[in-house]
């Protein structure tokens, strides 16, 4: 399963003073070109064509922020328990909009066994720059039957795809998508944007990406693995090629998410072996 090319938002100046020429895009999963609007100015990578998406600006306020007390991050080279607090948090960059997710993302990756937490953090840039109502142009998956199209897209902080078989705690009961986004709704605890099940999924569809290329090449070092991991999110793991190899829409994502880790771990003081 490959998802879309979109464009994701590097925002530069915004949070580091210096990011050298590290514009990236915003890949998705399939071949068609999806998208994520923000407020900022874009700065796409090549390798795909990007089609326009909607993206409401993250809201102020409790419901759409989290906070975990405790999880795991870890360092680039495996799982390590790290605390995470407002005042002790080891994936901080001093943005107040790239780290209001921290905790959650910590705890997340301590829950489904993501070894390193800073791949999810530059994922989220890399899909959404943390706009939690961000929307692909395309369909990844094409229209599922009996969705509508919008029905069909990416959605979230990490763009969760429910059409393809992802985000199955974000439905309504008659098996379409929550797509609620009133926080003040009822259904906003299940909606696939909410942070909680967002996150949740997108994490969990990293592992099972992982453990399945663990199968599949069972040599491969677990720096690679992360990253390898990270690229099937992208482009499915048919485009992992082998031990840190892959296709060329894989490769680009990969390329682009290392770019945000460098950036995220130099700011933070996060360890970086990549």
């Amino acid at each position: 399963m490959e998802r879309a090319l979109g464009v994701g938002l590097v925002l530069c100046a915004a949070w580091l003073a210096a990011c050298g020429s590290d514009s990236s895009a915003d890949e998705r999963r399939a071949s068609a070109g999806a998208s994520s609007s923000n407020a900022g100015a874009a700065s796409a990578v090549g390798g795909g064509g990007a089609s326009g998406s909607s993206s409401a600006g993250a809201p102020s306020g409790g419901g759409g922020m989290l906070n975990a007390t405790s999880g795991a991050g870890g360092s680039a080279a495996g799982a390590a328990a790290v605390d995470c607090t407002a005042t002790n948090n080891p994936l901080k960059i001093n943005d107040a909009m790239r780290d209001a997710y921290d905790c959650a993302v910590i705890a997340v990756a301590k829950k489904w066994g993501m070894p390193d937490a800073m791949i999810v953090k530059s994922q989220i840039q890399q899909e959404s720059s943390f706009e939690i109502f961000a929307t692909s142009g395309d369909s990844p998956c094409d229209i599922k039957s009996g969705w509508t199209d919008a029905e069909s897209k990416s959605f979230g902080l990490i763009q969760t795809t429910p059409a393809c078989g992802e985000a199955l705690t974000a439905r309504l009961p008659n098996g379409h998508p929550n797509l609620t986004m009133d926080m003040a709704d009822p259904l906003w605890a299940s909606s696939v944007f909410n942070p909680t099940i967002n996150l949740d999924e997108g994490v969990k569809t990293d592992v099972d990406n992982m453990k399945e290329l663990k199968q599949k090449y069972p040599a491969c070092t677990a720096l690679q693995y992360n990253m390898m991991a990270a690229g099937a999110f992208n482009s499915g793991t048919d485009a992992v090629l082998g031990c840190g190899m892959y296709n060329d829409r894989a490769q680009a994502y990969v390329t682009a998410i290392t770019a945000h880790y460098h950036q995220f771990a130099q700011a933070s003081g996060w360890p970086d072996s990549y």
